[in-house]
């Protein structure tokens, strides 16, 4: 059973780290982390905090 999880594990293929800064409150983040971060009209990033914040606009 280990030997199962240690494969999915190793299998994962983790996105490299790419830093950016928030288009609204200037904040650096990693855009590829496993959050709501993305970016917007696929030009402006955004943070996870503001995405959740201003969520309703999306």
């Amino acid at each position: 059973m280990e030997k199962d999880n240690k494969k999915l594990i190793e299998n994962k293929e983790e996105k490299p780290e790419k830093i950016e800064e928030c288009f609204i409150c200037h904040k650096k983040f990693n855009i590829n982390a496993d959050d709501d971060s993305y970016y917007r009209n696929d030009k402006y990033p955004i943070c996870a905090f503001c995405a959740e914040f201003y969520g309703f606009y999306r």
